[in-house]
Parts: C-alpha cells; structure tokens; sequence
C-alpha cells in the first residue's frame, strides 16, 4: 500500500541520500510485494502475454542495441578547434504512472527504451496505491524488478535523493503526476511524459485481436471503438497491406502522415513520440583551441 504524507514517511532533504547504483533505504520499505506481480502474471492470458512479447521484440528490432559508453573526438586544423563528446548511459531512471493506468504496451514501451539504452537502475513507481493487473504484467515482462508504491511526496524526494544525477523521469497520467513534473524541472532531471491516453483508429477491428488491443491500450481503445472518430490518431491499426501503403503513398491524407501505423499481430507494440534510447543517456561536450 501506498505510504502516508507525513514528516517522517522519508528523510529531509538534507538527509543522506542513496549510495551510488542504489535506491534510498526508505524507498526500499515501499517495494511492491513480489506476490502480487507474480498472480498478475498468471492472470493474464497466455495470448496477452504473448502479445506483449511480440512488442518487446519489435522494440529491439526497431531501436537496435545500445552503443554503451562512446567518446568523440574532432579536429579541425583548418580552423583551429578541437572537440570532444563523451556519451554514456544515465546512472538511474523512473517510471511513474497511476493505479489507473491499465495500457501494458505504452508501459512497457516506456521502459524498454531505458534498457537499450544501457541504464543500469531502473525502477517503477505507482503513486497513490498498487499497479493494476496489466501494468505489472508489462513491469514483469519488461525486465523491471524494482517496482514502488509512494505518494507524490515520496516521490519527488525520490528524485531528489537517488544519486548520481541527473536521472530520467518519465511520466504516465493525465494530470496527477504534475508536481513530479515541476520537482524534475527544478531538479534540472530530464522528464518524458504522457500526459493524456493517444488517439487510436480501428477502421477495421474484425482485422485485429480487440481483448489483446483493450490490454495494451486500456482506456485508449474505448474511443478507437467510435466509428466517427474526427481526432488526429497517433496511431492506425490498418490490415498488413494497408499499414504499408500508408506508409508508401500517404494514402490516408494529411490528417494521418505521421500516425503511427500498426498491423495485426503489433497488438502488443507501441512507440512513445520522442522517447528513445537517447532521452536515457548522458552526453557531455568539450571545446577548445589547437595548440
């Protein structure tokens, strides 16, 4: 359960912090029960399950494997400069979202990025009670062990506290979340959020798996179900040979160039705009004069 808001629920913020590579001790009092994460397993179905997978795979296909750790250097003898970049995964990063959030693609789609990345803490944290079914489902099969119940307050100091920074913040609600918004901002942590459910189009839903769709997409799928759906998509479910030609000819006019176009069997994928292995790394850059 989530812990109160109260003076002595974590330490101030001149306390000692979290040793490098480790999470605060107090937040360690917040780990989600393991149990819990294994009966949401077991409740899902085999098909979703397997669903999710097929998305996990196709992140890796789409992003590749990380650089690791990468170090420029430039010379321009002409000019007389030099210039140095070294890139390097962040030290930590977090999920955050709500016990409301029941889209096990997005989820995963916002973790799986930060392990491509190279990103060697990595934790979950629902704000104000326990994961719904899907959304540990996703943590599980994303590969996030860590996995917290705190209030906004824990939170923030979450951020605050977790050493070597700056992390990653990324952000899953649709408005609850905003003063951990603010907190990154003035902790100058780099913050990715999805602050409402993506528009989704379902022309056709006899072509696609509508119980693995309302498991990836939860809330989001209700609208895709409107047949006059008049709002930009970030997303077409389009059978196979239309998903390639919208891709070749622009065939569904301006109103859909940049959705996202997903064929049956992606039920389980998502792609987040902009959040990319890249949000999860550090780069650094030096520049000087030639001797």
């Amino acid at each position: 359960m989530p812990i109160s808001e109260t003076a002595d629920a974590h330490p101030s913020a001149g306390g000692t912090g979290a040793p490098a590579g480790r999470w605060p001790e107090w937040a360690e009092r917040h780990r989600l029960d393991d149990t819990l994460s294994a009966l949401a397993y077991e409740a899902a179905s085999p098909q979703c399950r397997t669903a999710l997978k097929s998305g996990l795979a196709l992140a890796f296909m789409h992003f590749g494997a990380s650089p690791g750790r990468t170090h420029e250097t430039a010379q321009d003898t002409q000019r007389g400069y030099w210039r140095q970049i070294e890139a390097f995964p962040a030290p930590w990063a977090i999920v955050a979202f709500t016990p409301g959030y029941t889209a096990a693609a997005r989820l995963a789609a916002a973790c799986v990025p930060a392990h491509l990345a190279g990103v060697s803490l990595l934790g979950a944290v629902c704000v104000g009670g326990n994961p719904s079914g899907q959304a540990l489902t996703a943590l599980d099969l994303s590969g996030v062990e860590d996995i917290f119940t705190l209030d906004t307050a824990s939170l923030c100091a979450l951020l605050e506290e977790s050493q070597p920074g700056p992390g990653r913040l990324v952000l899953l609600h649709e408005g609850e979340l905003d003063s951990a918004r603010r907190a990154s901002c003035a902790l100058g942590i780099p913050c990715y959020e999805e602050r409402r459910a993506p528009n989704l189009v379902l022309p056709d839903r006899t072509a696609f798996n509508i119980e693995l769709l309302s498991f990836a997409q939860g809330k989001a799928l209700e609208q895709a179900l409107e047949p006059a759906n008049p709002v930009t998509p970030a997303a077409l479910y389009l059978a196979s040979e239309a998903a390639q030609g919208h891709c070749r000819h622009q065939r569904h006019g301006p109103r859909h160039a940049d959705s996202l176009a997903l064929s049956p069997g992606c039920e389980g994928f998502w792609l987040h705009a902009g959040l990319t292995p890249d949000f999860f790394r550090v780069s650094r850059m030096a520049f000087g004069l030639l001797p």
